[in-house]
């Protein structure tokens, strides 16, 4: 029986009363159906042991009915499921591979058949699965004389397997709430103590935050604890396996130093590389954190566009906002899934199941983000990504409401079609444009309606009818319901409308506090109030377009280059020579292609040239290049290249707008041919301003 499986049984041992199913799903984060299938195997198990079964209990849920004898004793076989002695397989291989990784050395299979209580066959068994299961990890386990079982195989390879087995056997582990109530619990207890953890909490509290996202955070924990558990073992990464550029001090590193105090370790540079980076990637607060951070603005603004034209759900009332939070959870994503680090989601089959929409959407999207991640996203990526857009329909509903627009036809008088529009708009939500009589019927197609409801039999069919009492009763309301689920496309949103008077006060005080300067921390404010107060922002007109910040003196055409390293410094010339950027940021773009690919040339033919703001922008700015004779960059894909763009971005929004033509630009290759051949720069301008003030 699994941990989940036992413990679900322990909770009905303990409790009196029945308990439904919604209540189960929230406490297990799982589906209705798998907790049937897991009150199946309990029921099965019970007859076996001769208890009365789990009942299903009308209209109340489900309960477990014992005496207090039968009661005593299912509490001792769940206390003997808890114990080592009587571990299963499953419980046995998790132990095992936690034992080689993290366990004292060292580790002999003679030891382990004797601790379970075993046959040396079935021990060969479950070595064989363990085996198979570290292979997929590029991990090999060898027997050694004296040494006893050792694992061999890069130690980025191990770490990461040790991460992901503990998430697949035990889930998510809160720190604050676990009370090693499942029996992989206990055991990962013995190699990770709950104490350790906690520790590593506190440090987190008093480094990082003491309120955070849970799930990032306790994720982010526990990886934590893999690398100081290795690393205190002395199983370290070669200095020449693991090459990362510099890690400036940022409150991951605060974090790290922290550990290492607390523990008095002192561990080489190249270690702590490794785990800030590798924590860096649970991080989704800081933009500068990640060289990716253009691709995810690039692929947020890309998937914003695509889910709302899916759903129909209109995502960019919220754009600002919801774009943010996706390019940061994107940034992190993509180092993540390139590290081979996957994070757990509790919630997913909720999010599956209440958000299907969303998450279908997103799951069509993901070959866009699989290309710079080059590896698959998990369903538990793909639920996180649809939690930004689960929150944002949140926001745009306190926006928006939703009506359907409708006709009555009613022979009975004018008093009684309108007593039926009124209970129509009262109880549902729908709005009444005119009462007809059944010889009116054609003037149905002249009024602005979707749906029609009518007392009497009528022959139309243009648009869905339903006919109904002109009084409405409780089987009327089942059948009204279940005809606007069946047409409920033809749902309209409605804007809602707010008293400004608090919006009127709170912006004189945001005006003197200021003392009428406008920094970035003043204008996110400003929006945040505008969108509290459900008003629209024109932010096109605020933020600056792509021809508000490309200069003249900026666009250079085609320029005689003879590499993709010359076609950096070519395009970067003209913000050097106005101090928009500094030489340091030239040579951080062309070293970030070096350590990390062509990961600048963001679409067929088109490159964006780009580093870390921190290291040389001093504002915003944008160039570019076309190329005489096209370059390869090394991207199989998208060479040669033959515009190359620089951008300077110095926060998260000022640039939004330049982004958002440049995406325009990616996904129109006929435009690109046209603009690499102009020789002058006012057609060239023409064109690309043209296609980016669409």
């Amino acid at each position: 029986m699994k941990d989940r499986t036992i413990n679900i049984l322990k909770l009905f041992i303990t409790t009196d009363y029945p308990l439904d199913l919604p209540a189960l799903e929230e406490k297990f984060h799982i589906s209705a159906r798998t907790i049937r299938n897991e009150l199946k195997e309990i029921n099965a198990f019970l007859v076996q042991k001769k208890f009365p079964e789990i009942e299903n209990v009308r209209k109340k849920g489900y309960q477990l009915v014992l005496s207090a004898d039968q009661r005593k004793q299912l509490n001792e076989f769940t206390k003997k499921m808890g114990t080592p002695e009587y571990l299963e397989r499953e419980n046995r291989i998790f132990d095992l591979i936690l034992a080689f990784s993290l366990g004292q050395r060292p580790v002999f299979l003679y030891q382990k058949e004797e601790e379970y209580l075993i046959s040396k066959s079935t021990l060969d068994e479950d070595m064989r699965r363990v085996r198979t299961t570290l292979q997929t990890y590029g991990i090999e386990v060898l027997s050694i004389a004296k040494q006893g079982i050792v694992l061999r195989g890069a130690e980025r390879s191990i770490r990461t397997m040790i991460y992901d087995i503990i998430n697949d056997t035990v889930g998510v582990i809160d720190p604050e709430k676990e009370h090693l109530s499942s029996l992989n619990r206990s055991i990962l207890d013995q190699y990770i103590p709950l104490s350790l953890l906690q520790k590593l909490d506190q440090l987190y509290d008093q480094s990082i935050s003491s309120v955070e996202d849970n799930i990032y955070r306790n994720q982010l924990i526990v990886f934590t604890a893999v690398w100081l558990s290795r690393f205190l073992r002395q199983d370290m990464i070669a200095s020449t396996a693991w090459e990362v550029v510099d890690t400036p001090q940022s409150e991951i590193r605060d974090y790290v130093n922290a550990i290492c105090n607390k523990f008095a370790i002192h561990p080489p540079e190249i270690e702590i590389k490794y785990i800030v980076f590798m924590l860096n990637t649970f991080n989704s607060r800081d933009m500068n954190n990640s060289i990716e951070w253009v691709q995810a603005q690039l692929l947020s603004i890309q998937l914003i566009k695509f889910v709302e034209t899916q759903t129909k759900i209109p995502f960019s009332r919220k754009e600002e906002v919801l774009q943010e939070g996706l390019y940061k959870h994107i940034a992190g994503l993509i180092n993540r899934v390139k590290s081979d680090v996957q994070i757990v989601n509790p919630l997913k089959e909720n999010i599956q199941k209440n958000y299907g929409n969303i998450y279908t959407a997103i799951q069509q999207f993901t070959p866009e983000i699989e290309k710079w991640t080059g590896k698959k996203l998990s369903e538990d990526e793909i639920a996180f990504l649809t939690i930004h857009f689960s929150t944002s329909v949140s926001a745009i509903n306190q926006d928006l409401h939703y009506v359907y627009k409708a006709v009555v036809i009613c022979n009975h008088g004018m008093a009684t079609g309108k007593l039926l529009s009124e209970n129509l708009k009262e109880l549902f939500n729908i709005e009444v444009l005119a009462v007809l009589s059944s010889r009116e019927i054609d003037l149905i197609d002249k009024l602005d309606v979707d749906l029609v409801f009518s007392t009497v039999h009528v022959s139309y069919d243009k648009k869905p009818l339903l006919e109904l009492d002109p009084i409405i009763k409780e089987e009327s309301k089942k059948r009204i319901q279940q005809f606007l689920t069946e047409n409920s496309k033809y749902k309209r949103l409605i804007n809602n409308s707010n008293d400004s008077t608090h919006l009127f006060y709170t912006l004189i005080d945001i005006i003197e506090r200021s003392q009428g300067q406008v920094n970035g921390e003043i204008y996110k404010e400003l929006e945040i109030i505008f969108d509290q107060n459900h008003l629209v922002i024109n932010k096109k007109e605020i933020q600056p377009m792509l021809k508000d910040v490309l200069k003249d003196s900026a666009i250079l055409l085609k320029q005689p280059v003879h590499d993709w390293e010359e076609a950096i410094e070519n395009v970067a010339e003209p913000l050097l020579k106005e101090a928009v950027i500094e030489k340091s940021y030239v040579e951080a773009m062309i070293q970030s292609v070096k350590e990390f690919g062509p990961y600048i040339v963001i679409g067929k033919h088109i490159a964006l040239a780009h580093a870390r703001p921190e290291d040389g922008v001093n504002r915003l700015g944008l160039s570019v290049a076309t190329l005489e004779t096209p370059v390869e960059f090394g991207n199989d894909s998208n060479d040669p290249v033959k515009i190359v763009f620089c951008l300077a971005a110095v926060d998260s929004f000022s640039h939004l707008n330049i982004m958002k033509s440049l995406v325009e630009l990616i996904n129109d290759e006929d435009k690109i041919d046209r603009l690499s051949e102009f020789t002058d720069v006012e057609e060239f301008k023409a064109v690309l301003f043209s296609e980016a003030g669409k």
